[in-house]
């Protein structure tokens, strides 16, 4: 019962006109954060976190969230238009977002991506709410065990990803994945790990350079050996900037799922 009326006296300090400044501000400024590759969400929340010395509490915390938000969401925009994700959590939307986008449809992914996020973070900060407290428990539990089948978890994940293609690719990324991973230091002994004789290596390899590596990098190479002509069909533009109704009820399990 005390959870519920905190929850319901932040939701009344929410709808302020000053709470509205901050959540307005702090998310086109997350937005701008995260569609520049090799900036993160929690880089800008990092870099933010001074400026909100001066204010409250209950502000600081809300700037603090929209730009974490804002940012996650603005790494869709590099992720559609350049295929070079603006975060790690974009670069699922660079596989069907950026093909969209050469075919000059563009509006209709990232709309598709605005209500995506939209939907998605309105069901994780409810689920946020009510299921913090155990999975911090469960969380705090977590063992070398559970940390290996994780593992394992995301590479069977990949590979499902790339079951339209091949899933072998997807195993082989995983444990490519894992493999750069481990390079570095452990985390118990700090024995340092397939570092090739470089000592820059001994931190490991940052997630941020290995994305901008793999899928910046690579889409540049990709500009620079492909013939000149015209890289987005014009034709086929389309000017929308909000999602349809039919649009969002067809991907509905997709939307739910992400």
């Amino acid at each position: 019962m005390d959870a519920i009326t905190a929850l319901i006296e932040a939701l009344t300090n929410l709808i302020t006109p000053m709470s509205l400044f901050h959540v307005a501000w702090a998310t086109l400024l997350g937005i701008f954060v995260g569609s520049l590759p090799g900036l993160t969400a929690t880089m800008g929340v990092a870099l933010l976190t001074t400026l909100t010395y001066t204010l409250e509490r209950d502000a600081a915390i809300l700037v603090l969230i929209c730009m974490y938000v804002g940012a996650i969401y603005g790494g869709s925009r590099s992720a559609i238009l350049l295929n070079i994700p603006g975060t790690p959590a974009s670069a699922a939307t660079s596989l069907d977002g950026y093909p969209l986008a050469k075919s000059g449809k563009a509006n209709y992914a990232m709309t598709l991506a605005t209500a995506g996020s939209a939907l998605g973070t309105l069901v994780g900060i409810i689920l946020l709410v009510l299921l913090a407290p155990p999975l911090a428990e469960v969380a705090l539990n977590f063992g070398s065990f559970e940390f290996f089948w994780l593992a394992v978890f995301g590479i069977v994940i990949s590979a499902q990803l790339t079951a339209g293609t091949s899933q072998l690719k997807g195993y082989i990324a995983g444990l490519l994945g894992l493999m750069v991973a481990m390079i570095g230091s452990e985390g118990i002994h700090a024995h340092v790990r397939f570092n090739l004789g470089f000592s820059d290596l001994n931190g490991g390899i940052a997630l941020i350079p290995a994305m901008v590596g793999a899928f910046g990098f690579a889409e540049i190479l990709t500009v620079m050996w492909r013939p000149r002509g015209t890289l987005i069909d014009s034709k086929t533009n389309d000017a929308r900037t909000l999602p349809k109704f039919s649009d969002l009820w067809r991907y509905k399990f997709t939307i739910g799922r992400s």
